[in-house]
């Protein structure tokens, strides 16, 4: 009897027990931290800084040397794109020592970073911590963290911020916290982030998910601060033009395959959450974060497509609602929660991901080698990394082993962080990088003088030439500028000719062809006395002419850069 009694005792405790879930890993939160930091580091943090910026960005690094305001400023106007939020986080890493490269490039990897760990932290909680590790590793091994660049399409500061009140509302409920996150997403991208998260709370409709006065409360108020500091410190036409702004943008019809594209090589893992048996595998809160994410991936994916102005602050949430899709359907696989008809998936994308990386690899590597001797050591390691990634893959495949399969993917993320980080990162500075040629000409420049143009020259080279760069909207004014400092004049050609008797002299100091063959002078403003001794002749005193001189000088030898010569 007393056997019997203990018997149904310890039956009824196990039965209300709250175990983990059968295949769920164990791992400490410290392991887990330490191993997401070693996956932010290979695939983010290594070679941050090495990508030049384009046109786009370059706005945000000149914005970052001027003073703060509500809207940042490049050649000494407004730029109603730019959000004080986030010029902020650039000006206060050139304050810490960086440049205007560093201040857009560190801050976008540090924020693609921290969003692998917030999905990291909020899966581990729910799965156990090798879901928390997938996550992470298939957020941030995918190839829009890699990248960060504009072509991207992330604005990685506000998405982060937007990512942050997403998982708040999905893993705690619309609480004043999650308004602190979408206050602060406003202040850093504007209304486009804070539809992104209105969007899917009304969708989804949960309960304690749904709008609150926690939530709406914060950002009305950031909003309407906002807009009095705008309409205080700059002209009305300003704060019109940043609230309109995004709407120029018009649809983005072809976002699904961009999100499709960035998340690879782990999105497409995201499949196996279709079926049925692989979400019944999972326990009642993961299974709830998952759908949860899902349903956000699809809502921000269509109306970023649907409605202009919201794609940029759509992506990140589509990815991460991938990516926490993908790890739930790997991490079932790998644990064996599920039947064989998953495991055959996961072996189906593992070897089509894996073969046509192969492909890519094999042939580009074997070009890179013969074409550019520069490029043959990482280009031969490329070529064989992806052979051994197909093999791998195929191996899993027949073998069945789904753990090799992960494995196969995992090869495919490190080749592609490598081809970025070796040959994409270099080669389009070289090609396309208005770098090379902006610093020529800052070199050029004395230190504390101040670089001024008749019309606005391309944000990336005022941006590389180091010095500040001022727009004059006619050569006269010139001459009321601060004599006490150099000023230098950069000119077209037809700019130098054509310049003004009345307006100040100027004197060539040298001119330079760019990657396209286009002269580009630089002057110097000299005083009305005589001119400067080692200046030369200023224009508008007699031979030689200055356009001849100019075209004379940029056919020398070292009329590149010396940063522009690659190396053989």
């Amino acid at each position: 009897m007393s056997a019997e009694i203990a018997s149904t005792t310890r039956a009824g405790l196990r039965h209300f027990r709250v175990d983990p879930a059968e295949g769920a890993s164990t791992i400490g939160p410290w392991s887990v931290a330490l191993i997401s930091s070693t996956i932010i580091g290979a695939f983010i943090l290594l070679g941050a800084g090495n990508l030049d910026l384009g046109p786009i960005e370059a706005r945000l690094g000149l914005a970052a040397g001027e003073a703060l305001g509500p809207l940042g400023r490049n050649l000494g106007s407004w730029e109603p794109s730019l959000w004080p939020l986030r010029v902020f986080v650039g000006q206060l890493w050139v304050l810490l020592g960086g440049d205007g490269t560093s201040a857009v490039r560190w801050p976008e990897a540090i924020a693609a970073g921290l969003a692998g760990l917030v999905l990291a932290r909020r899966l581990g909680a729910a799965l156990g911590g090798r879901a928390g590790l997938l996550a992470c590793l298939c957020l941030c091994g995918s190839i829009a963290c890699m990248d960060r660049s504009s072509g991207v399409g992330v604005e990685w500061v506000a998405g982060l911020l937007t990512l942050a009140a997403l998982d708040r509302i999905l893993g705690v409920g619309s609480d004043r916290v999650a308004g602190l996150y979408a206050a602060l997403a406003f202040l850093a991208g504007g209304w486009p982030p804070l539809a992104i998260i209105g969007l899917p709370i009304v969708v989804i409709g949960r309960p304690g998910r749904s709008l609150s006065a926690g939530l709406v409360v914060p950002p009305l108020l950031a909003v309407a601060g906002w807009s009095a500091w705008a309409l205080a410190a700059a002209p009305a036409v300003a704060w019109g033009a940043a609230m309109a702004s995004p709407v120029m943008s018009g649809p983005a019809w072809s976002l699904p395959l961009r999100v499709s594209l960035l998340g690879l090589p782990f999105g497409p893992l995201s499949l196996l959450c279709l079926s049925r048996k692989v979400r019944e595998s999972l326990p009642t809160a993961a299974r709830s974060l998952v759908m949860g994410w899902l349903q956000v991936a699809a809502v921000a994916s269509l109306a970023g497509m649907v409605v202009p102005g919201l794609a940029g602050a759509s992506i990140l949430p589509s990815l991460a609602g991938l990516a926490v899709a993908a790890a739930a359907g790997l991490d079932a696989a790998i644990g064996r929660r599920v039947d064989g008809s998953t495991d055959r998936g996961l072996m189906a994308v593992a070897v089509v991901v894996s073969t046509l990386w192969a492909a890519l690899a094999i042939a580009g590597g074997f070009y890179l080698a013969a074409a550019v001797s520069y490029y043959r050591p990482i280009a031969i390691g490329l070529a064989l990394a992806g052979f051994a990634t197909a093999t791998t893959a195929i191996v899993a495949a027949t073998t069945g082993r789904t753990w090799l399969a992960g494995i196969a993917l995992l090869m495919v993320a490190l080749g592609l962080r490598l081809t970025h980080w070796g040959v994409y990162t270099p080669e389009v500075n070289y090609r396309f990088s208005q770098g090379p040629w902006g610093r020529a000409i800052g070199h050029r420049v004395e230190p504390g003088g101040t670089v001024y143009a008749v019309h606005p020259w391309p944000a990336d080279l005022c941006l590389a030439i180091g010095r500040p760069v001022r727009v004059l909207r006619h050569p006269r004014l010139l001459t009321f500028e601060d004599s006490s400092r150099p000023a230098y004049v950069l000119l077209a050609p037809s700019e130098l000719v054509n310049w003004p008797v009345d307006a100040p002299r100027l004197s060539v100091v040298r001119s330079l062809q760019d990657e396209r063959g286009q002269t580009r002078v630089l002057a110097r403003a000299v005083p009305a006395s005589p001119v400067e001794e080692g200046l030369g002749p200023a224009v508008g005193q007699g031979p030689p002419d200055p356009l001849a001189r100019a075209e004379a000088e940029a056919s020398q030898p070292d009329r590149a850069d010396p940063e522009l010569k690659r190396p053989d």
